[in-house]
């Protein structure tokens, strides 16, 4: 007997992790959220390039546009796309950057935003990916629970920290899920 549909979900272990906690009611709302953490976390270092990342950075902080002109920045942004082919990760970040210079934003904070908004993005891509598996291997019942709590896991994210922790990979290490190893750590009561 399989321990669950989570086992043979193709896709990267991060993921199925949290497949995993977001299947198991053992798992409250604060352990599935840090794992979808872990699980952005760890697509967003497989797929994004850091000459992407420099380069909105750089964008969003006027360091070429002093005088912080939407229309500069739109432009450096259409030639940042050059930086995120070949990620779906990367182009949603362009796309978001679009979108908030659009709207005036500049500054570290919308930076942090515009990859935060990408990663709940992603999240929610492979969120439908982990339903569809899960009503394959499972039942409608399990499948939908599952999409829920995943759902609702990633929708708990602020986008403004998640963008900040996953630019900076020293941050991000340390928000991987921990693995409980101690006979005291278990489900918290």
């Amino acid at each position: 007997m399989s321990d669950g549909p989570h086992r043979s979900l193709p896709m990267r272990k991060p993921w199925r992790e949290l497949a995993k906690r977001g299947d198991q009611g053992t798992y409250d709302a604060e352990q599935v959220a840090e794992a979808a953490v872990g699980a952005l976390a760890s697509d967003f270092k497989n797929e994004v390039k850091w000459s992407l990342i420099d380069a909105l950075k750089s964008i969003f902080t006027g360091r070429d546009n002093s005088l912080g002109l939407p229309e500069i920045a739109l432009q450096e942004l259409e030639n940042a796309k050059v930086l995120a082919a070949g990620s779906v990760f990367g182009m949603n970040a362009v796309a978001w950057s679009i979108e908030l210079i659009t709207e005036g934003r500049f500054g570290l904070d919308a930076f942090h935003d515009a990859i935060g908004l990408a990663a709940k993005m992603r999240g929610f891509a492979n969120v439908r990916s982990v339903e569809e598996h899960y009503l394959r291997e499972s039942n409608p019942r399990r499948s939908d629970n599952v999409s829920k709590r995943l759902h609702a896991a990633i929708s708990s994210l602020s986008e403004g920290r998640l963008g900040s922790m996953l630019v900076a990979p020293e941050l991000a290490k340390t928000r991987r899920p921990q693995k409980k190893t101690h006979l005291d750590e278990g489900v918290p009561l």
